[in-house]
């Protein structure tokens, strides 16, 4: 019955667009709020549908839970990680990236911030998690503007009229909530300079970085938690004396929290520019790292496949062990000594390559010819690709905004992806896309994010 009432609650939400015609009107107002967001203020329009994804009561525990089991299955691998040379060898990091990931970040917590992407088949309850991302986590802007853009429209405010019980999560103020937390958890958060609750935080990227529209909105959580909050170059951080205490600082003053949201390959790029600066000071104790070092391991190609593992079935519970073989695709690395010829049924397989989250970087088998599938997995050897099981995809239908500003209506594939923080679930983002891994802008559609609660 649950899962009806879930099916009767997108199916009402998108029959209520297409009553309004597409709700051309309500798309116009939500148009109006966002192009005075962070995202236009980076000068690109937001692609979004009009109609929203709305979870029940049943779902959202579905999620919950995974959030919550994957985040103590990410916590326990990670500890091994850091105790365990042997362990780490499976992970097959370059030298110079583990001795980063052996940086003690200061954090009580091993993966602080993390996003777990999932296919989720809504008429079963069923999901298998396909990737998962750390420390740079992106979309928590695009995802906080459009939960707010959606109730702008005719279609969410007559949807609320049926369904008074009507949330959804900010990502951006969980993220602020778990930074500070995590900091006032660090075992110098009181001594010298710092203080408990109100540290001088500096979100530490790249200048002219991609993920700027989310650093701004976590900022403004920030700020209005009372911190001194700012957004920070690599380059511009050193440790100097101020007042007879060895401190790491930016152009604006002391920093004690870094929120770090590079890459393992940006940072890498970066040690003569910063990062070998922030890495001593965290190491030190002179400031507390959240995000990025200890947690890298989780977003690498490797670490799913570790989870297959039989040390990593040693390290679990029985419940846990069971959560991996249900819902973690079987992922493998292509080394030298792999034997490439067990994939060469390509209707089974879906191609990672190690470049990360770019355009291209997934090719599911089925979509190109044999002898391209083959020669990729030949060149994979070198690229120290992955190969991961063929995952049917969640179809859902989407509302968008011709360029003359008629509405269109479309299939496309969706991704669920949950925003964890400590363990605990603080955002969904919901994305769509035409391509098999929904990766690239031009392809991606995001779309609002509602939960339905039982009434009470």
């Amino acid at each position: 019955m649950a899962q009806e009432e879930q099916r009767s609650y997108q199916d009402e939400y998108l029959q209520i667009v297409r009553d309004l015609d597409g709700d051309v009107d309500g798309r116009a107002a939500a148009d109006a709020y966002l192009r005075h967001t962070s995202i236009y203020v980076e000068g690109r329009a937001l692609r979004y549908a009009t109609n929203a994804i709305v979870y029940d009561e049943q779902e959202y525990k579905i999620l919950n839970n995974a959030a919550h089991v994957m985040g103590s299955i990410m916590e326990k691998v990670m500890a091994k990680y850091q105790r365990d040379r042997n362990f780490r060898a499976l992970f097959e990091l370059p030298p110079a990236v583990e001795e980063l990931t052996l940086v003690p970040s200061g954090c009580h917590a091993a993966v602080p911030l993390s996003r777990i992407d999932m296919f989720f088949d809504r008429a079963t309850g069923d999901f298998r998690i396909v990737d998962i991302v750390t420390g740079a986590i992106d979309g928590i802007a695009m995802n906080n503007q459009v939960n707010r853009a959606v109730r702008n429209t005719n279609a969410y405010r007559r949807f609320t009229e049926k369904h008074p019980n009507l949330t959804s999560l900010d990502p951006a103020e969980g993220c602020a909530l778990s930074i500070l937390h995590t900091y006032g958890k660090w075992a110098n958060a009181s001594e010298g300079r710092n203080h408990p609750t109100r540290p001088s935080l500096a979100v530490v990227d790249i200048a002219g970085s991609p993920r700027t529209a989310a650093t701004r909105t976590v900022i403004e959580h920030l700020r209005g938690m009372g911190c001194l909050a700012r957004a920070t170059d690599f380059s511009k951080l050193r440790i100097a004396n101020v007042g007879g205490i060895q401190q790491l600082v930016d152009d604006e003053g002391p920093v004690t929290c870094v929120w770090l949201r590079a890459t393992i390959d940006e940072a890498v790029a970066h040690m003569d520019k910063g990062m070998r600066v922030l890495a001593d000071a965290t190491r030190h104790g002179l400031v507390c790292t959240v995000g990025g070092y200890r947690s890298w391991p989780c977003c690498t190609r490797a670490f799913l496949s570790v989870l297959h593992s039989k040390e990593c079935r040693s390290l679990l519970t029985y419940s846990e062990s069971a959560f991996v073989r249900a819902h973690v695709p079987q992922m493998h690395m292509i080394t030298p000594a792999a034997d490439i010829s067990r994939f060469y049924n390509q209707e089974k397989w879906v191609l990672k390559t190690a470049d990360g989250h770019l355009p291209g970087s997934v090719v599911v088998g089925a979509d190109v010819p044999r002898a391209v599938w083959r020669q990729m997995l030949v060149k994979g050897i070198k690229r120290r690709d992955a190969v991961q099981a063929y995952i049917d995809r969640s179809p859902v239908t989407v509302v968008t905004a011709d360029e003359d500003g008629s509405s269109v209506e479309d299939e496309m594939n969706l991704v669920t992806g949950l925003y964890v923080f400590e363990s605990k679930l603080c955002g969904i983002r919901t994305t769509s896309g035409k391509a098999p891994n929904n990766v690239g802008w031009d392809e991606r559609l995001e779309m609002g994010c509602l939960v339905v609660h039982d009434e009470e």
